[in-house]
């Protein structure tokens, strides 16, 4: 099965000279990418089914968590993103019906976003669908793989070559 995508393949082929170690950990480098690559695509495919994106599903999961009352000041912090983005995303939430925004009763200056009915019951609906969907991806594999490939991805995340930054050019 061939699960690289045609750019990989392109970049393979100028690694002809190169020692074989050299050319399987850019195969394997460019596997892992590609089979990331599939989990988003799929992902963002069924999370569309929703009308959402994984932007608007983690900001109604966050609201959720939070017993659903937050300002976009503490979204943007709790997800590490900008108010813009969070207004952004709430625009198109609340245009859907899956939040509103209220006036925060003691400081009129301040909003509080809360889901909506719908936007519960759609939350609940989509992460248990989307976890079991996870699940299905990961199923497949014995322990002793899943514990090969967590060990693997924890080795390759804590890279040295990762945390290396580039020099600064001028």
């Amino acid at each position: 099965m061939n699960i690289l995508e045609n750019k990989h393949h392109i970049m393979l082929r100028e690694l002809d000279g190169v020692p074989a170690e050299v050319r399987d950990s850019v195969k394997l480098c460019f596997e892992l990418l590609s089979a990331a690559a599939a989990i988003n695509r799929v992902c963002a495919i069924r999370l569309a089914r929703y009308n959402l994106s994984e932007g608007r599903f983690v900001i109604m999961l966050t609201l959720k968590s939070a017993g659903g009352k937050l300002s976009p000041l503490e979204l943007a912090t709790r997800l590490s993103i900008t108010t813009g983005t969070v207004t952004g995303l709430l625009d198109g939430l609340q245009g859907d019906g899956f939040i509103k925004r209220k006036t925060d009763p003691t400081d009129r200056r301040k909003l509080i976003i809360t889901l909506t009915a719908d936007g519960k019951r759609v939350v609940d609906e989509v992460f248990a669908e989307h976890t079991d969907w996870i699940s299905a991806i990961i199923q497949g594999l014995s322990l002793e793989q899943r514990q090969a490939l967590s060990e693997s991805i924890y080795c390759i995340s804590a890279s040295h070559a990762l945390s290396q930054q580039l020099p600064d050019e001028h």
